[in-house]
């Protein structure tokens, strides 16, 4: 439906008793209309922060002024929370909002453009409620990253009925948590209802259901504070002691009512205030003659292979320059100094690329007096060592492995026995390797030992869905969130994988046939994608980054 059918159908009834509440929002003109609403910011007019509704409650800033900017989805506007800003209403100018009791009832609704954190993925983040930890005064809160149950990212409606922890647990753990993640950097409407039986997370305008978890069962209601309770906050809520988990990014609206809203109401709201599509990806260069291994220099250039092509590709300043080094170069490793480092599987061998020179030298070419089994990826880690896959001809047959070269020159074979093992990937401190066995579809997980070069207590850690004939997980990085990046080729698609081993999200490609991807260490870029079958360099925006870590 809508807007002129909205506003047309709210005048002829107007002043009619509405009893039906999924009837009433069809008819009306917009959230105030809906009835029980308590509050509603939509950060537009000469007062921001005064809500509409039937409180006209004002939030303060007790951490300086936070910006209303361009840009929101109800109005127009959005408040733009930075790191360690939030906002509140003191409990006593707020009674209206202060929701309670056996039978009590709340829906929250929210648009989000979510940003990353300093600290990561390692914190929760309180988008608005009444929640004071630190008192054990929790009443209700909408949550994004609540980091239990195996979650994360994730739209997180938090209610409490006792105040402290859960009995039993040592948090609060009465949680409704969704299926599907919030994503930085695009606008999100996400949602909690409470209807005195169950809690129930939304996402995008859709109940956002998970095993066991959304919904959740509660019938404890929600606690009576008293004088002394929480506060109401937004962007942050009151634990440990200090203001913490803060939200970071722009909140382009922000809606509370003393009943639990319908999952047809809320779909309904989500289709009245449609959401824009992102466009997140777009083309850097074409007619690449199958691409693979993009890395970026310490001066900000992007790297990548042509594996057919006996070349390696710059790509700079919008602009791509081509070196040809013959053999069949594949997977791209970079040094602080800014030299290249590949495989070449047709020659067997570790080679490296000076750009100044335009010279190519093999840095290595046999373990234990044989020659290398066609090397395909390659990484440095933190200390210097560098890991390096050879599949060879394994992909019938478990005959490939995993090989590293210290720092003083030697190599030695870490793992043996994988169906063609591929791309590797460190996590961001060193001390895990991944590594994608492409013919089985799945990830291997282990401890790092730069010290040693070994590596420890490998298991399968996930699976990915791989396509019926050749390909499966390749190339992949690691997100400074802590999710793992993983080009799937055959499926034209990046799997997006959190700590657990699940995958959380999957970003779907121009091409069938990605190969490899790495973050831009200075944002600009964001996620850049090697993809064979079309032969293109694909950007996907972000503002996760990359870092370049070799000492």
């Amino acid at each position: 439906m809508n807007r002129r059918t909205f506003l047309t159908n709210t005048t002829l009834l107007s002043g009619m008793m509405m009893t039906n509440s999924t009837d009433a929002l069809s008819l009306q003109s917009d959230l105030r209309s809906i009835p029980n609403l308590l509050c509603l910011w939509d950060f537009s007019g000469k007062q921001p922060l005064r809500a509409s509704g039937k409180y006209a409650y004002g939030l303060q800033e007790p951490t300086g002024p936070v910006p209303v900017i361009k840009g929101g989805v109800l109005s127009g506007y959005s408040l733009d929370i930075k790191e360690h800003e939030y906002l509140t209403i003191p409990r006593a100018e707020c009674p209206g909002l202060n929701i309670r009791g056996k039978n009590a009832q709340v829906t929250m609704l929210a648009w989000v453009k979510r940003q990353p954190k300093s600290n990561g993925s390692s914190e929760c983040e309180a988008i608005a409620g009444l929640w004071n930890e630190t008192q054990k005064k929790r009443q209700y809160c909408l949550f994004l990253n609540i980091r239990l149950h195996e979650s994360g990212e994730q739209v997180c409606g938090h209610i409490s009925g006792v105040g402290g922890p859960t009995p039993g647990e040592k948090w609060c753990v009465d949680v409704a948590i969704g299926q599907t993640p919030v994503l930085f950097d695009e606008w999100t409407f996400v949602a909690l209802t409470y209807d005195g039986q169950q809690i129930k997370s939304y996402r995008n305008g859709t109940f956002d259901g998970r095993a066991n978890r959304n919904p959740y069962a509660y019938a404890e209601g929600i606690f009576d504070g008293g004088d002394d309770g929480a506060d109401f906050t937004v962007g942050a809520v009151h634990r440990l002691g200090r203001i913490g988990n803060d939200f970071v990014g722009q909140l382009g609206g922000l809606a509370i009512f003393d009943r639990a809203l319908s999952d047809q109401e809320i779909q309904q709201i989500h289709q009245q205030y449609p959401l824009k599509n992102p466009g997140r990806l777009s083309t850097l260069a074409t007619g690449l003659n199958f691409p693979e291994g993009p890395a970026f220099a310490p001066d900000g250039s992007l790297w990548a292979v042509e594996l057919k092509g006996e070349s390696l590709v710059q790509y700079h300043h919008g602009k791509l320059k081509r070196f040809r080094v013959g053999g069949g170069p594949n997977g791209i490793a970079i040094d602080r100094q800014g030299k290249i480092w590949f495989c070449d599987s047709a020659q067997r061998a570790i080679r490296r690329f000076d750009p100044n020179t335009e010279k190519t030298e093999t840095i290595l070419d046999q373990i234990d007096g044989e020659p290398l089994n066609k090397p395909n990826d390659l990484a440095f880690d933190p200390a210097g060592n560098l890991v390096f896959t050879c599949p060879g001809e394994s992909r019938q047959e478990p005959t490939g492995y995993v090989a590293v070269r210290t720092r003083d020159g030697t190599a030695k074979k870490i793992t043996t026995g994988k169906y063609f093992p591929n791309g590797l990937a460190f996590s961001a401190d060193g001390k895990t390797l991944i590594l994608a066995e492409t013919y089985r579809h799945r990830l291997w997980k282990g401890a790092w030992k730069a010290e040693t070069g070994d590596w420890t207590d490998a298991t399968v850690w996930a699976t990915v869905q791989g396509p019926q004939g050749p390909g499966g997980p390749d190339g992949m990085a690691f997100g400074e969130e802590g999710n793992l990046y993983v080009a799937v080729y055959g499926t034209g698609k990046i799997h997006v994988i959190n700590k657990h081993g699940a995958v959380v999200h999957q970003i779907d490609l121009p091409g069938q046939n990605p190969t490899n991807c790495a973050f831009d260490p200075s944002g600009r870029l964001g996620l850049v994608i090697t993809e064979a079958e079309k032969g293109q360099l694909v950007a996907y925006k972000t503002p996760l980054k990359g870092s370049l870590k070799i000492q």
